[in-house]
């Protein structure tokens, strides 16, 4: 008798070989390039679930608020950064209130890829923003550094 295999080329006591199924390097493969397009395409273009990699913000500081006809309403001045505000950015108002005061944070943002050169006319700018209980005599203060916002007329 000799000590080989019964059948040439047929191991009979070879196990089944394990690890990875074959199509899970390709599934793998997949996952991670398409992970990777998200990213370029969030932080290139500005949109998508990566939106924010895209974005550029800068905060503005509040200089003055005035009143309005409607006690919800009041409007805050703040000086446009010196490139000027360009048509795809955005102006968002953060308004924390307590019963004593009120915070306000501007912030302007927009797409990395902006081309806009922006249009820096104006020394100022005017916001309205819509608070939930009237002004009153509360006080108005910046959040980012808690200094009072004083009234212009």
């Amino acid at each position: 008798m000799s000590g080989g295999p019964l059948v040439p080329g047929f191991n009979e006591f070879d196990r089944p070989k394990r690890g990875f199924p074959s199509w899970a390097g390709f599934f793998i493969a997949a996952v991670v390039a398409i992970a990777a397009f998200l990213l370029i395409w969030g932080f290139a273009a500005g949109s998508g679930p990566f939106s924010s990699l895209g974005l550029v913000t800068e905060e503005l500081q509040p200089s003055g608020y005035r009143p309005t006809v409607d006690t919800d309403v009041i409007q805050v001045n703040a000086a446009p950064p010196q490139s000027g505000i360009c048509p795809d950015q955005t102006l968002d108002v953060a308004v924390s209130e307590s019963p004593s005061e009120i915070g306000l944070a501007l912030t302007l943002s927009g797409p990395r890829s902006s081309s806009c050169q922006g249009n820096a006319q104006s020394e100022s700018i005017w916001i309205d923003v819509l608070l939930n209980e009237p002004l009153g005599d509360r006080t108005i203060v910046r959040t980012s550094d808690g200094q009072q916002v004083l009234r212009t007329r």
